[in-house]
């Protein structure tokens, strides 16, 4: 993949999710692939307006070097990588109870895809203090983007698809979060 097929699939999942998911189910790319095409780069931006953000709005009053946003960005990329890798086989063997097709790999496209938008908003929201309700509207359309993709992608029926979109929504987040958090005040912010 290229530049230009990156921007045909942020195009495809932000303005028509539905025709794209039902596209991708239909020929689904491997997803290591796609993590390393797709996915890495899209993580890529997201961790450097997380590093943007924490350089513009220094938590605590704190003065971080450069080596400190450094590690918030590597931080912040592994904590997504990690949400990618291991959200997805938990939300794979979430499938059953939710009637959903356990399949790691696809979901690990579907949380690629809908990691697309709060990954894209976060530099955006970085740069002033008044843009930084896109950052949750991100994250509010990442949620409706899950929960357009888990009907094609993980065949979740409809009567499912919201539980199964809450549920693997805030494992996602968590593992992320957590992730963040524990390393970020472990490494950077004691001296």
């Amino acid at each position: 993949m290229d530049k230009k097929q990156n921007l045909r699939i942020i195009s495809g999942i932000l303005f028509r999710p539905r025709s794209y998911f039902e596209a991708m189910a239909g020929s689904p790319p491997a997803a290591n692939s796609f993590l390393l095409a797709y996915g890495l780069p899209l993580l890529v931006v997201g961790s450097a307006g997380r590093m943007a953000r924490a350089l513009l709005y220094q938590p605590g009053g704190l003065d971080l070097r450069g080596d400190q946003l450094a590690g918030i960005f590597l931080i912040s990329l592994s904590g997504y990588l990690l949400s990618i890798w291991l959200g997805s086989h938990l939300i794979a063997k979430l499938g059953k109870p939710f009637n959903s097709k356990p399949s790691a790999g696809m979901a690990m496209l579907l949380v690629m895809a809908a990691y697309t938008p709060y990954m894209l908003f976060l530099p955006v929201s970085a740069l002033s203090p008044g843009l930084s309700p896109l950052r949750w509207l991100g994250l509010l359309y990442t949620a409706y983007l899950f929960w357009a993709g888990c009907g094609y992608l993980m065949e979740t029926p409809g009567h499912h698809r919201i539980g199964y979109t809450l549920v693997s929504f805030f494992i996602l987040l968590g593992l992320s979060h957590i992730f963040n958090l524990v390393f970020t005040s472990l490494l950077i912010l004691n001296p």
